[in-house]
């Protein structure tokens, strides 16, 4: 066999035969030989469900990618009708990491595509795996290679934390092939198949009988499976409205489905290590082994069976060094309150962990590295960081001004059972911890000596939104949006961005506040205002009852706090 890993590729952003009726224990198979050559890559994932891959952002159980994003798959990407500059995916920071992951799956690596938004500022996407590179410059709504490739490319990296986790990838597809590494990618994780793509009958594809789009995925033997498993929080299936499945069933491994006695469905279309045992640690060893990854997935299956010829594999190691992208912004939720959850809240001092429902900023956090570890600041406060202080066993962790202490800088490695993440402080070593292992709102988060397997010091780790706006741009035009542009212009530097039009500040505190938005509001209410002046666009409000908003300044927005009054003072909009 060649030597490993040929070909490395990081993507650093921050997802055959028709077998007709089976029976008397007979199937069609077209097992490939053990002796394969080694042609799969290794990739990073990070593309975070937030960001394209959403309901509010086109993808959905309703919606593919290509129907609502300025995205068609009947032209090629370079043309005005195959990637719109002035709707959809290119005119927001969010959409545009998508297209890097689009444009990474589908273009050959040396080749790249570059678009402009609808400010004519110019982005350059660089290509990376080559399923589709005739997707530049045609259409290609037709090909099972592209829609079913680019789809399964996509989802295997899509991860809701936009974490950036090392991957070995396994297909049929040439461009990304067979092989394993299991020195460094031991963990077979899982397979992913579909159309994410298109919505309505696929009959572009041969696949007439289903309506696209369809997220499948099924578990393979490396990791725990299900529900809470970790394919599945990776993608935030487990989350309402979410468009991705297990379609042989929550938990069910990718070789484990079988129609009466007639044999397992998928197994037939193993490639590679049919004889071999599964890795140490995998949580189970089917009789046939761990396979590198499928020529072909089924489903339907039975009589009405649909083959899915370019599914992807994904193997991986428990154990990797997270890296967050620094143009998210994070949520921090202890597994603890999983049944009801919370997440970390800045809006008082000592920091607690409050509800995530509640959608406050103050809940936001943007990750900053320092060197392998990495500080927690508020939304819209770059200079401030989360502190642990003397760190010493129930310490509340607090805001202060960044100093560069070491109490400041957390260690945040990853829990392969579930999927979570510990947060320990680099000063002593102890880790975040939810105090008395409380799952209501308003208990405080400390340090503590870490124990292995608490709950209350692990926490799901979710992007919420992009904060940067400027990956893959090359060059800028003169009517690009700056601060000079945006509402709270003349009236206060350096405000919040609300990114969301339903927004709840949380406490603001006791010094000033000042944010600002675009989007269209209908109304908002003030709380706890008093000593102190509110005003919107400058205008001033003492009083909720019955506000009429003033006219828009810049297209939007700025609201205003002035210092003083009581630290739990609030507003919200809607």
């Amino acid at each position: 066999m060649k030597a490993l890993g040929k070909r490395t590729i990081q993507i650093s952003i921050g997802i055959g035969a028709i077998v007709g009726l089976i029976g008397c224990g007979e199937q069609a198979s077209v097992v490939a030989s053990g002796n394969h050559e080694d042609y799969a890559l290794s990739t990073v994932n990070g593309l975070s469900s937030v960001n394209g891959l959403s309901s509010v952002n086109g993808l959905s159980s309703v919606n593919g990618l290509s129907s609502v994003n300025g995205l068609s798959s009947v032209n090629g990407l370079s043309s005005v009708n195959g990637l719109s500059s002035v709707n959809g995916l290119m005119t927001s920071g969010a959409g545009r990491k998508t297209v890097s992951y689009i444009v990474k799956c589908a273009l050959a690596a040396g080749d790249s595509l570059v678009k402009q938004d609808q400010n004519g500022n110019t982005y350059t996407f660089a290509g990376g795996i080559g399923l589709c590179p005739q997707w530049k410059s045609g259409g290609v709504s037709g090909s099972q290679q592209c829609m079913e490739g680019i789809s399964a490319c996509i989802m295997a990296h899509v991860n809701t934390a936009g974490v950036h986790v090392p991957l070995w990838l396994d297909s049929a597809d040439p461009a990304i092939g067979w092989g394993v590494d299991r020195v460094n990618y031991p963990m077979q994780e899982g397979t992913f198949f579909g159309d994410i793509l298109d919505t309505g009958s696929l009959s572009n594809i041969g696949k007439q009988q289903i309506n696209g789009p369809v997220a499948y995925y099924c578990d393979g033997a490396g990791f725990p499976a299900g529900a809470s498993g970790v394919v599945a929080g990776r993608l935030g299936a487990n989350q309402n409205g979410a468009p991705y499945m297990n379609p042989f069933g929550s938990g069910t491994l990718c070789q484990t489905p079988t129609i009466g006695s007639s044999g397992a469905v998928n197994v037939p279309y193993y490639t590679g290590g049919i004889g071999g045992s599964c890795p140490s640690g995998s949580i189970a060893n089917p009789s046939g082994g761990c396979p590198d990854g499928y020529q072909e997935m089924q489903y339907p299956y039975g009589n009405n069976s649909v083959p899915w010829n370019h599914s992807i594999t994904v193997w991986r190691n428990a154990n990797y060094t997270p890296v967050f992208d620094t143009s998210y912004q994070y949520m921090l939720s202890p597994m603890v309150t999983s049944g009801n959850p919370m997440v970390m809240d800045c809006g008082s001092s000592p920091i607690q962990q409050w509800n995530k429902s509640s959608n406050l900023s103050t809940s936001n956090f943007v990750m900053n590295p320092s060197g392998s570890n990495w500080t927690l600041s508020p939304l819209g406060q770059s200079g401030k960081c989360v502190d642990a202080g003397a760190g010493t066993n129930g310490t509340g962790l607090v805001v202060n001004s960044c100093t560069g202490q070491t109490s400041q800088t957390f260690k945040i490695a990853p829990v392969a059972q579930n999927g979570s993440f510990t947060v320990a402080a680099v000063s002593t070593g102890r880790c975040v911890t939810v105090r008395g292992n409380s799952t209501s709102a308003g208990a405080v988060m400390e340090v503590d000596d870490c124990v292995a397997g608490s709950t209350s010091q692990q926490f799901n780790i979710q992007a919420t939104a992009v904060v940067g706006d400027t990956a893959n741009q090359t060059s800028s035009s003169s009517t690009t949006t700056t601060n000079s542009s945006m509402p709270c212009a003349g009236y206060c530097s350096n405000p919040t961005s609300m990114t969301v039009q339903s927004f709840q500040s949380g406490n603001i505190g006791t010094g000033a506040g000042c944010f600002q938005t675009t989007f269209p509001i209908a109304g908002f209410n003030q709380s706890n205002m008093t000593n102190r002046t509110f005003s919107i666009n400058g205008q001033v409000y003492t009083s909720s009852s019955n506000p009429t908003l003033p006219a828009k300044v810049n297209g939007g927005y700025c609201f205003q706090a002035t210092a003083g009054g009581y630290d739990y003072a609030s507003f919200n909009t809607w």
